[in-house]
């Protein structure tokens, strides 16, 4: 029984050291960008600190509880320090609409490109009404079954055929105009891995405002979802006026690449602390269902919008949720 229990300490030792060395090295991802990879992780960071942390005020004794403890807690304050905001926040009360005012409801969806069930995104999008959807991985066979199903009630569409990720349909019940910035690709077999499109609408009190849709690679390598950061950024600094950026960033606010991203482009990200993904996971040779703990689509915006609600929609057959905001324009 005495060996048992020093090799549960052992181990309990080992493990929370080690994810208190992970938690320490990513908040130094400010400095080294490879760093940063790790703040992705933070969802199991934080929780690992703080049980190891707790696991070793238990089980370790004397100084080896002190030495051990405290090395941790320096790992569980470099993790809560950017973990703890983000929970805050998403705790802070939203404006009502002022009466009078047209409440516009956004909808940003990655429908997954493994989805054929198409249906189930459908009624999803006609359950939660918006005016405006934004859709990413939007290839020819998801186009193809879903279009048909949208028209009617969304008029107003454009698309992107291009590489991996540069397959986006916007559609909307409110006219728009598409600025035609060469950054939508209508080749399904150009280059091009991401795309973005940029569309200017009206209220009904003839307020303008744009919307724009992107969907950007995953955070590795580091130098290419920097690039294509930066390539956003350029755009949204052009837009004159009120502006709503939304898609699916494949990065998660925890990052400082993110971060950086907001804060230089003067943006304000309303999708706090709204995990989106995963929804389903391929293991054991199929698909399944899962819970989301990665919040990776993201709805930011600038100038005049006044944001009255932002939530998660209802599971399609996507690994992604949607993201549903209610917004006005000041």
């Amino acid at each position: 029984m005495s060996l048992l229990l020093k090799l549960v300490r052992l181990a309990v030792a080992f493990g929370a050291l080690g994810a208190a060395f992970l938690a320490m090295l990513a908040f130094f991802g400010f400095m080294v960008p490879e760093l940063d990879l790790l703040n992705h992780a933070q969802a199991l960071l934080f929780p690992a600190t703080v049980i190891g942390f707790v696991l070793v005020l238990l089980l370790l004794r004397d100084r080896w509880r002190l030495a051990v403890g405290g090395f941790v807690a320096l790992g569980l304050l470099a993790s809560a320090s950017i973990m703890v905001p983000e929970f805050v926040n998403a705790g802070s009360a939203r404006p009502a609409p002022e009466s009078g005012r047209q409440v516009i409801r956004l909808m940003t969806h990655n429908i997954f490109g493994m989805n054929y069930e198409m249906e189930k995104v459908s009624a999803a999008i006609l359950g939660e009404d918006p005016d405006i959807i934004v859709l990413q991985e939007y290839f020819g066979e998801q186009a193809s079954a879903l279009h048909p199903l949208l028209i009617q009630r969304y008029p107003y569409c454009v698309r992107c055929k291009g590489g991996k990720r540069a397959n986006l349909g916007p559609y909307s019940r409110i006219p728009f105009e598409q600025f035609e910035d060469g950054a939508c690709p209508d080749n399904a077999y150009v280059t091009e891995r991401t795309a973005h499109i940029l569309a200017r609408f009206s209220t009904e009190e003839d307020k303008s405002f744009s919307v724009m849709t992107t969907h950007m690679d995953w955070p590795l390598p580091v130098a290419r979802q920097r690039q294509q950061l930066d390539a956003v950024r350029g755009v949204v600094d052009s837009i004159e006026g009120p502006v709503i950026l939304a898609g699916d960033f494949n990065s998660t606010p925890w990052s400082y690449a993110l971060r950086n991203f907001v804060e230089d482009a003067g943006l304000i990200r309303q999708t706090v602390n709204l995990a989106t993904y995963p929804m389903r996971w391929f293991y054991f040779r199929a698909w399944r269902d899962t819970l989301p703990f990665l919040p990776l689509d993201h709805v930011m915006t600038r100038g005049g919008i006044v944001v009255h609600d932002v939530r998660t929609g209802t599971r399609t057959a996507s690994d992604h949720l949607p993201v549903v905001i209610d917004f006005s324009v000041d």
